[in-house]
């Protein structure tokens, strides 16, 4: 299994709490933004789903692909380690600017989601309660999205959206409850975590997206 990126920093396992009406989610209509290819908006669901602040304001649109390859195998440390690394996930449009789990920014506009796993060894252990992460992309660079992407492609993409040395990443969570999906949680750690279920060709799968936080030094 190739290895996709490292983050050097520690957090402790998550705990969500509710977000006591913070940050809600709505759903919206299909993605018919042209700046996205068309190859893509066709994998993606007809709904969106978009983060609404404390204050009420728009924080950012998601559409997630209809069905999500999977390869029906298993990785060690991760909770989603069925998804091909570098499978194209979904589509993110960052209304403002944000920051993602290692805290670089990322600019408002419209990212390829594709799923990652960070490095399993000793310099790593205790970055996130598993290996999940999203590496958000640069479109402007994407490719067919059912093509295979290697490693180098991946984090030339994804290092393209922060601007970076490093790969925009943001942490994926296992979620145990499809009590009120999709809602957005608070960790104890104030990260604000969108909780939703996703297709797969195996079936439905919980997972949890950290939208607003950073891992703990």
């Amino acid at each position: 299994m190739r290895l996709i990126f490292a983050l050097i920093f520690f957090i402790a396992p998550f705990t969500t709490v509710n977000a006591d009406g913070d940050y809600k989610v709505e759903s919206i209509g299909a993605l018919t933004e042209e700046s996205v290819p068309a190859a893509m908006r066709d994998l993606l669901d007809a709904k969106g789903l978009r983060v609404l602040n404390s204050e009420g304001k728009p924080l950012c649109e998601i559409w997630f692909r209809k069905v999500i390859p999977t390869t029906g195998q298993t990785v060690d440390g991760a909770f989603f380690g069925q998804i091909k690394e570098g499978t194209f996930v979904g589509i993110i449009h960052w209304i403002k600017d944000g920051a993602d789990f290692r805290g670089q920014g990322i600019k408002a506009g419209y990212y390829s989601m594709r799923y990652g796993l960070i490095l399993q060894d000793g310099n790593h252990l205790g970055v996130s309660p598993a290996r999940d992460f999203l590496l958000a992309c640069k479109l402007a660079d994407e490719k067919d999205p059912d093509s295979a992407v290697t490693f180098d492609e991946l984090m030339k993409l994804s290092r393209a959206a922060s601007a970076t040395g490093h790969p925009s990443s943001w942490n994926l969570i296992e979620v145990y409850s499809d009590e009120g999906l999709p809602k957005v949680t608070k960790s104890e750690h104030e990260h604000m975590i969108l909780e939703m279920s996703l297709n797969t060709d195996k079936g439905k799968i919980l997972v949890g997206l950290t939208l607003v936080g950073r891992a703990e030094s």
